[in-house]
């Protein structure tokens, strides 16, 4: 931290005067501790100027030195110790002595008060407000502490959501060789016969090959990365049926560019394209929290094909994955009747 000294100042009275029950509590309670409600000279006493004194005195001035110290710690410019014990003795000496002096034309003053009396009242007001500081600073630090370890805790959390990102990554670029060989053999045998059609089945998986491939900067994948591939093999099976369009898709473009887990929707879409003929649809929508909902449903042809490609699904093992990335809030559900519909619940982007 560069800021001059002279610059808190006006941020610290300011946080006083806003603080201004505390400032209230402080007076209170100094008063109440130095016994001065409770002395044989309670006839003399007026406790409302009396506390209105340690108000002044101490209260504000207090809340003040205070901020100046939490600066001067947070700042690691003094030790915790010194900067704490400078905020009591400076409070203290500012109060008695010119604080209380410049107070008393306006206020009054007991007639029994001497100097001996302000030496005492510093004496025990630097003990009770000493006090109070020590445990104002404890919990302080407690709470410091406890902050540092859940940001260490969030930073470790966000490491494992990246690695984990990096491995479904590297899973995902992996090109199936039974599905590549397949595919290149259809080619190959439709040359001769159907070369228009031989071009479109190349193309579709050349585009599925450059979707899978990561990106060298890539932390994480989109859901937008994640649809391309979806896409890209949802046009290469619709080769297969002459071009029939078997996964439809429903996108809000707004949520396109969020976190996504990679090896996750792909694997999905393929279990379920796999069962022939079926037809899905893919509905992507913002959830009022702020999270995202993927649902994919069962358009046909009959309940029985649609569930046994729903059912034929690892879904344990892509919960797994979701959840490596997203975190435990993370949720996968399939709901098989009357025909499939699969759920991807998806928390706020970081999971937390």
């Amino acid at each position: 931290m560069s800021t001059a000294p002279q610059q808190l100042i006006g941020p610290a009275v300011q946080h006083a005067l806003r603080h201004w029950r505390w400032a209230l509590f402080i007076g209170a309670a100094n008063l109440f501790s130095n016994g001065t409600p409770f002395a044989n000279s309670m006839i003399e006493v007026n406790v409302p100027s009396a506390l209105v004194y340690n108000v002044l005195q101490f209260g504000f001035p207090l809340l003040a030195a205070l901020y100046l110290a939490d600066h001067a710690v947070d700042a690691r410019r003094l030790a915790a110790p010194l900067a704490y014990g400078a905020a009591v003795l400076g409070t203290v000496l500012l109060g008695v002595w010119v604080v209380g002096k410049a107070l008393t034309p306006f206020l009054g003053v007991v007639s029994w008060w001497s100097w001996r009396a302000d030496i005492g009242l510093a004496a025990t007001s630097s003990v009770w407000l000493g006090l109070g500081v020590a445990v104002y600073a404890r919990l302080r630090q407690r709470r410091r502490v406890q902050a540092q370890l859940q940001a260490a805790e969030l930073a470790h959390a966000e490491r494992q959501r990246e690695l984990a990102a990096a491995q479904l990554l590297a899973l995902q670029a992996r090109v199936d060789p039974d599905l590549l060989f397949e595919r290149l053999q259809r080619v190959s045998t439709e040359l001769g016969q159907e070369p228009l059609r031989a071009q479109a089945r190349l193309d579709a998986l050349i585009a599925l090959l450059r979707a899978l491939q990561p990106h060298a900067e890539a932390r994480v994948s989109t859901l937008a990365r994640e649809l391309q591939a979806v896409q890209a093999y949802a046009r290469l099976i619709s080769q297969d049926a002459q071009h029939t369009e078997r996964l439809h898709l429903h996108l809000d473009e707004g949520l396109t560019e969020r976190p996504f887990a990679p090896f996750v929707l792909l694997p999905l879409v393929r279990g379920l394209l796999q069962a022939p003929g079926t037809i899905w649809s893919l509905d992507l929508r913002a959830r009022s929290d702020g999270g995202t909902r993927i649902q994919v449903d069962a358009l046909g042809p009959d309940e029985a094909s649609t569930q046994r490609a729903a059912a034929a699904l690892e879904l344990p093992a892509l919960a797994e994955r979701l959840h490596a990335v997203h975190g435990p809030a993370a949720r996968l559900q399939l709901d098989p009747t009357p025909l499939p519909r699969l759920t991807l619940d998806l928390p706020p982007w970081p999971a937390s």
